[in-house]
C-alpha cells in the first residue's frame, strides 16, 4: 500500500462526510411541511445536529493528526446511532417480571414461562391482551420479558412513536447515580420527599439498565429485528476496539503508530513517531459511516412521515450521498454493510475447497453469511490494504492502490 494512495483516499473519505454533512444542513429549504406541526420531528432534529458536531470535531481531530482522541469520541457516535436506531424504529418494547426472588429452579422457570405463554394465547384469543409474545430475557436469570407495539398517537393511531424517543428524553444520569444526601442542600427535606427520591432513583435505574444502558440496547435492537446475531457480533467489535481509546486501554494508541515497538522515554505530546496512514484512513471511515448511518435514520423517518407532517420529504440528494458510502468504501465493514473482498477471500482460503471453488467461481461469489467478522479490527484493516496471491483461489487486489 502506497502512502500517497492512503493519503489521498482518507482526504476522499473526509470530503464525502463533510458533503453528506453540507447536504443534511441544507435539507430544511427542501422539506415540505404539511397542515400539521409535531415536536417530535424537532427533537430528532436537533439529537442528529449534536451528533454532526461531534462528526465535525472528529474530522478537524483527523486533519490535525489526533487520530486516538477522534476514534474515542467515534464510540459516541457509535453509541448514539444504536440508540437513534431504536428511537427512530424501535417500535417494540418489554416490560419484565423479575421471579429471580422466588429461588425458582431452571426447570420450574421454563415451566412458568409455559404457563405465561399459554395464558397469553388464551387472552389474546378472548381479545383481552395487547400483549404481543412473552419470552424469556436473555441477559438476566429468570426474567420473563412481555412484548408489546410501541407507544401510538392518540389523533393517529396509526402513527408510532418509539418508546426509546422518551426514555431517552426523560433519563437523567444524576438522578440515578447521585445521592442528594452526600451533596449541598439548601434543607433538609421531609420523610416523604426522600422517598419520592428515593423513587425517582429506582425509575433512573430501571430505564438505564432495560432501555439505554449497552446490554439495553443491544436487547432491545434484536427485539426489533433491527439487529441479528450477526450484526450484534459486529456491533460488540467496533464498540470495543473504539472503547480502547475512550478507557484506559495499555498500548491501545502506541499501536496506532509507525514504529510502534520503540520507546524513547522522554516527556512530550503524545509520542514521537506518527500515527500511520492506515490509521487515519480507519479514524475517517467510522466518522463517514456513522455520518451516514445517523442520517439515513433521520431521512427515513421523514420519509415514512404522515402527509399531514411533510408532503415532500426532499431526501432524494441526501439518500445519493448517504448510499454512495457503502458503495465507494466498500472495504471497510461496518455493521450493516456486506463482507469486504478481503474478508471473504480470507475466508475462502482458509475454510472452502476445490468444490466450493467451482460452485461459487471465485472468493467474490461466496455466500455472504458463511463470512464471519473479524474481531482485530484496526490489523484485519490494514491487512486489506495490502494485496495478496493464493494457488487455488488468486490474487486479492486492494481497493486502495
Amino acid at each position: 500500500m502506497r502512502s500517497d494512495a492512503l493519503e489521498h483516499e482518507t482526504e476522499r473519505v473526509i470530503a464525502a462526510c463533510r458533503a453528506m454533512i453540507s447536504e443534511y444542513c441544507a435539507w430544511d429549504s427542501k422539506r415540505v411541511s404539511g397542515e400539521t406541526a409535531s415536536s417530535m420531528y424537532g427533537d430528532m432534529f436537533e439529537f442528529v445536529n449534536l451528533r454532526i458536531e461531534t462528526a465535525e470535531s472528529c474530522l478537524l481531530l483527523i486533519e490535525n493528526d489526533k487520530i486516538a482522541d477522534s476514534l474515542g469520541l467515534s464510540r459516541s457516535l457509535l453509541e448514539h446511532y444504536l440508540l437513534f436506531l431504536l428511537m427512530c424504529r424501535g417500535n417494540r418494547y418489554f416490560q419484565l417480571a423479575d421471579l429471580s426472588s422466588e429461588r425458582l429452579t431452571e426447570g420450574q422457570f421454563k415451566a412458568r414461562l409455559r404457563e405465561e405463554q399459554e395464558e397469553l394465547a388464551r387472552l389474546r384469543a378472548e381479545g383481552k391482551s395487547s400483549c404481543l409474545e412473552v419470552r424469556k430475557y436473555r441477559r438476566a436469570k429468570h426474567r420473563i420479558m412481555y412484548v408489546y407495539e410501541g407507544l401510538k398517537d392518540r389523533d393517529d393511531p396509526d402513527f408510532m412513536i418509539p418508546i426509546h424517543f422518551f426514555q431517552f428524553q426523560e433519563f437523567r444520569p444524576e438522578v440515578m447515580r447521585l445521592k442528594e444526601e452526600n451533596y449541598f442542600q439548601y434543607y433538609e427535606p421531609e420523610t416523604e420527599t426522600k422517598q419520592a427520591i428515593r423513587g425517582q432513583q429506582d425509575e433512573a435505574a430501571w430505564r438505564y439498565k432495560h432501555y439505554l444502558s449497552y446490554d439495553a440496547l443491544l436487547q432491545c435492537l434484536e427485539l426489533n429485528d433491527l439487529a441479528d446475531p450477526a450484526v450484534i457480533y459486529r456491533i460488540e467489535a467496533h464498540y470495543t476496539f473504539l472503547g480502547k481509546f475512550l478507557h484506559p486501554t495499555h498500548g491501545a494508541v502506541r499501536d496506532l503508530h509507525e514504529r510502534s515497538n520503540w520507546h524513547n522515554g522522554q516527556t512530550g505530546v503524545g509520542i514521537g513517531q506518527p500515527y500511520t496512514d492506515a490509521a487515519k484512513l480507519l479514524a475517517a471511515l467510522y466518522i463517514c459511516f456513522c455520518v451516514a448511518s445517523l442520517l439515513g435514520e433521520v431521512a427515513g423517518v421523514v420519509d415514512r412521515a404522515p402527509a399531514k407532517y411533510y408532503t415532500d420529504s426532499g431526501t432524494a440528494d441526501l439518500w445519493s450521498l448517504i448510499r454512495a458510502v457503502s458503495v465507494d468504501y466498500p472495504y471497510f465493514w461496518f455493521l450493516f454493510n456486506d463482507a469486504p473482498l478481503y474478508d471473504r477471500y480470507l475466508y475462502c482460503i482458509h475454510h472452502a475447497d476445490e468444490a466450493d471453488l467451482v460452485e461459487w467461481g471465485g472468493y467474490a461469489g461466496v455466500p455472504l453469511e458463511r463470512v464471519p467478522f473479524n474481531q482485530h479490527i484496526y490489523s484485519h484493516f490494514r491487512g486489506g490494504l495490502n494485496g495478496w496471491s493464493n494457488i487455488r483461489w488468486g490474487s486479492y487486489n486492494p481497493a486502495v492502490h
